[in-house]
């Protein structure tokens, strides 16, 4: 195990790292370079260059609706278990080098499909992570590999913590827990003092939360592993204005079933705070602020994410596939195949883009669990 020594000044002491508080010094693998894993492949039918960039472990994405990579767009953030407990991870775009961020005793929230981790919008250096056995939440420095505490969501804890979004000014993080058997919260923390308020409570499984990149506003959903009677909400930070959040088109070109909702997946466009939506065995679509919208490609889809200025799509689907959509076309190509999330519980691809939109980031089950990048700058020419 690596030594790593730090001024007591500039550590807190704190129950997550093996700390001398006399001498300053701890022993912890946050800091660790674990070297270069990256293989990379030609997809068998696309010829499209496929880098995997773990082999420790199972690694896996920050889930397809954050932003997984810092703000400069200079590391892709990962969780993986290759200690023995989730914890956060960097690999750098353009080396593949890995570097350990966090060594929490406990390991970091990673149940579910998304993960106790968010990177900042705006500071290249902070990640902010929630620890699973004391909803205590850090912000690490991704190049020193040393977590400051912000604070702590208030008990009681019910399960998990849903992945934390931060608000689109960059002032706040906004949580999802479950209170009680019949409860669920939105809350929110001030990233700099730690200050805890309740948003919202409902009694319904509230998930997939995300505050809008561009404005005042946080999406969540009715979750009820299936079909919801109105699954898709959004609220005001304040807590006022809360509301269902869909539109309905023209009979004639419904994909909204009059008794449930038939989308999912749900996911912002950072640059214009649109959505783009799943919807089941139709297609992806595209919704602007009103709820108003509009189908971008037909087809059978699981998960989708759109470039930060909305011009282009990725998306899985049932057969393990990915897919490059044009937005204003509606023009499919074919990415890569055989990812075979079906090898493991819960894992999907979850593709999305880098904040550059050059990259795809997506999880891959073709040989282990792990997370992979495609180059969009190096694609072959695509045969007609």
């Amino acid at each position: 195990m690596k030594q790593t020594q730090h001024s007591p000044l500039r550590v807190r002491c704190t129950a997550l790292l093996i700390f001398d508080c006399a001498t300053g010094a701890y022993a912890s693998d946050a800091g660790r370079d674990w070297g270069v894993e990256r293989e990379c492949y030609a997809d068998p039918v696309t010829k499209v260059q496929i880098c995997e960039m773990a082999t420790n472990g199972t690694a896996q994405n920050l889930y397809f609706h954050f932003p997984n990579v810092t703000a400069d767009n200079r590391y892709v953030i990962f969780d993986s278990d290759r200690t023995g407990k989730f914890q956060v991870f960097r690999a750098d775009l353009e080396t593949g080098r890995i570097v350990q961020l966090t060594d929490v005793p406990g390991g970091i929230e990673a149940r579910g499909q998304a993960h106790g981790v968010c990177p900042h919008r705006s500071d290249p250096r902070r990640v902010f992570y929630v620890t699973r056995t004391t909803g205590e939440v850090f912000a690490v420095d991704v190049e020193t590999a040393v977590s400051r505490r912000i604070g702590a969501v208030p008990p009681p804890h019910f399960g998990r913590f849903l992945q934390p979004t931060l608000s689109h000014d960059g002032r706040a993080l906004t949580f999802g827990l479950q209170r009680d058997a019949d409860t669920w919260e939105i809350g929110m923390m001030d990233v700099e003092t730690g200050a805890y308020r309740v948003v919202l409570r409902q009694g319904f499984n509230v998930s997939h939360i995300q505050h809008s990149p561009t404005d005042p506003l946080i999406f969540y959903v009715w979750e009820t592993g299936g079909y919801a009677p109105q699954r898709t909400w959004v609220v005001n930070p304040d807590g006022t204005g809360n509301r269902p959040f869909y539109f309905r088109p023209p009979k004639k070109n419904a994909w909204l079933d009059e008794r449930k909702e038939l989308i999912t997946h749900e996911s912002w466009v950072q640059k214009t705070g649109d959505m783009t939506m799943i919807s089941i065995k139709a297609g992806i679509l595209l919704v602007n602020k009103k709820g108003e919208g509009r189908m971008l490609a037909e087809g059978e889809f699981n998960h989708c994410a759109a470039q930060p200025d909305g011009n282009r799509v990725v998306a899985d689907d049932p057969q393990g596939r990915l897919w490059l959509v044009d937005a204003a076309t509606g023009k499919q190509r074919l990415l890569a195949t055989g990812l075979e999330p079906w090898k493991v519980s819960g894992f999907h691809p979850h593709p999305t883009f880098d904040l550059a939109g050059r990259r795809i980031i997506f999880n891959t089950a073709r040989h282990r669990p792990t997370v992979a990048i495609i180059d969009l700058a190096a694609l072959p020419p695509e045969e007609q």
